[in-house]
């Protein structure tokens, strides 16, 4: 299909940044602009960002597609990764006929879509990746505060390190609710001989193991940075 063909090439420069992927496709002429993984603008005739996506989603035919390095964004008028998108698409055609068109949407819809696509298992898993190669993080867990691990990445006991750490947020409550899960909180947490850095964000718990090799205030300071990027 189409998109698959655009996401493998997407794959290939995902860590990228100001790529232009121009492509041609049932004699329309589109493009894609894209930076560090987050698709910035889309075009494909007349058609723009998410409803350029739309035409595409569908189609199983040939594409031609061509990539250009170092080619910016006219305008940033989507900023999104190409999950989400998938995900955006797909929640509009859920809804009713009336409510297809997301100029029809109104803000507070589009508030509770947003909201749903930032806590997506695949965001979470996107976000735990870029947090796991921070120097000084040597595992990392991603639950939700009932303890379902959305994600784990050198851990030897999930439900060990999810019980550990849904019982660091309940003991912050008692601490003042350092860990709140309205907002976006952190906190380094010592016991024995390893630190953790437990980060709230959206309703997912992130628990990052940190070596000892590296000063745990710092690895805090790039991961609440990488969440404020995000």
């Amino acid at each position: 299909m189409v998109l698959e063909d655009i996401k493998y090439q997407l794959n290939q420069f995902y860590s990228f940044d100001n790529i232009k992927l121009s492509f041609e496709v049932l004699n329309k002429q589109g493009a894609i602009y894209f930076s560090a993984g987050k698709i910035l603008y889309a075009v494909l005739g007349s058609k723009h960002d998410i409803d350029a996506f739309k035409e595409l989603k569908d189609l199983n035919t040939a594409v031609n597609i061509q990539v250009s390095i170092g080619e910016s964004a006219p305008e940033i008028t989507l900023n999104k990764y190409f999950d989400e998108i998938i995900e955006i698409i797909s929640e509009n055609q859920k809804k009713p006929d009336n409510m297809q068109d997301t100029e029809n949407i109104n803000s507070g819809d589009f508030e509770i879509l947003q909201t749903e696509v930032e806590t997506s298992p695949a965001l979470v898993a996107r976000i735990s990746e870029s947090l796991s190669v921070i120097p000084g993080v040597e595992s990392i867990l991603a639950a939700k505060e009932d303890g379902e691990v959305l994600y784990s990445k050198g851990v030897d006991d999930v439900e060990f390190e999810s019980a550990d750490a849904i019982f660091l947020f309940n003991q912050s409550r008692e601490l003042g609710d350092i860990l709140n899960f309205n907002t976006l909180k952190s906190a380094i947490c010592e016991a024995n001989n390893y630190k953790k850095i437990i980060i709230n964000n959206k309703n997912v718990l992130y628990s990052m193991k940190v070596s000892s090799k590296v000063p745990a205030l710092k690895t805090q300071m790039e991961a609440v940075k990488l969440f404020k990027e995000t």
